[in-house]
């Protein structure tokens, strides 16, 4: 199938998901999701986010193989990946609210260029797209965020912040309609219009799964002529090892599940994001 009918296929599914589970959601308070445990909601996210969500990064290990012709080639990139991965973590464990920043720049970058991929735009309309989706939990659940991130980073965004944020989400949406009616990308306009409604009505975090897993996650894997035979095992190898490591921080360093995930998708963006110019240092020495 060519991948034009696959992406509007993907859409499609999407929307439909969207729907049901706007329709499908517990109406709950953050206390409920955020401060009680292992809430189902969040054993739900944490599932999906371990299996799909990361497994899109997890053709980092294919592409390495299937690039570098030697052995020594493919551990020298395997072991500076790591190495990035592990001072990532070490840096957000130093200066979370540095982490937290950085980690919301790169997914402006990141989720643009990925979502977009292979489509004639430029950077700024790619990055317009990653704003607006990296964006909509603010708009509409500022407090909800701002729980998060004092979670996280001890931090809470001031109403300045908060303010020229929604202003530039505006002018950002303004200019995707006027990008999606020049270059006629209403598939991809009727995404982000689901994106907005099930993020409206969506918890922050469930909503992040939603988009980071079936969409980001599956348009990643789409991209990469993802076959599950073939690949399923580059998913297993890579995704093992990170859900090992939450399950024994959790059990038994106490860490909670919001504190396991966002420094892991920190250091593992960092790494994914640097894969080219890895693969260009090794192979030019």
């Amino acid at each position: 199938m060519h991948l034009l009918n696959k992406i509007n296929i993907h859409h499609l599914l999407f929307v439909i998901l969207g729907i049901l589970l706007i329709g499908f959601y517990p109406d709950q308070s953050p206390d409920e999701v955020y401060y009680l445990g292992i809430h189902p909601l969040i054993l739900l996210i944490f599932i999906a986010i371990t299996t799909i969500g990361l497994g899109h990064g997890a053709l980092d290990g294919k592409i390495v193989w299937e690039l570098s012709i030697k052995k020594k080639s493919r551990y020298q990139i395997y072991l500076i990946y790591l190495i990035i991965v592990l001072v990532s973590i070490l840096i957000w464990i130093a200066f979370p609210t540095i982490g937290l920043f950085i980690l919301f720049l790169m997914s402006i970058y990141h989720f643009g260029d990925s979502d977009l991929k292979k489509y004639s735009l430029n950077k700024l309309q790619k990055i317009t797209w990653g704003f607006l989706v990296t964006m909509i939990p603010i708009f509409f659940h500022v407090e909800t965020v701002n729980l998060i991130f004092f979670n996280l980073a001890e931090y809470q965004m001031n109403k300045i912040i908060i303010t020229c944020i929604q202003i530039l989400f505006i002018v950002c949406l303004i200019g995707w309609l006027r990008i999606a009616y020049k270059k006629t990308l209403w598939s991809e306009t009727s995404v982000l219009f689901m994106l907005l409604i099930s993020g409206y009505f969506l918890d922050p975090l469930f909503w992040f799964g939603y988009y980071f897993c079936f969409y980001h996650g599956m348009r990643a894997l789409m991209n990469h002529h993802f076959q599950l035979k073939k690949d399923l095992i580059w998913m297993i190898i890579f995704t093992a090892p990170v859900l090992i490591v939450w399950l024994i921080c959790n059990e038994f360093i106490q860490v909670s599940f919001i504190g396991l995930l966002f420094p892991s998708l920190f250091a593992l963006t960092v790494a994914h994001m640097q894969l080219d110019n890895i693969i260009k240092l090794v192979h030019v020495r």
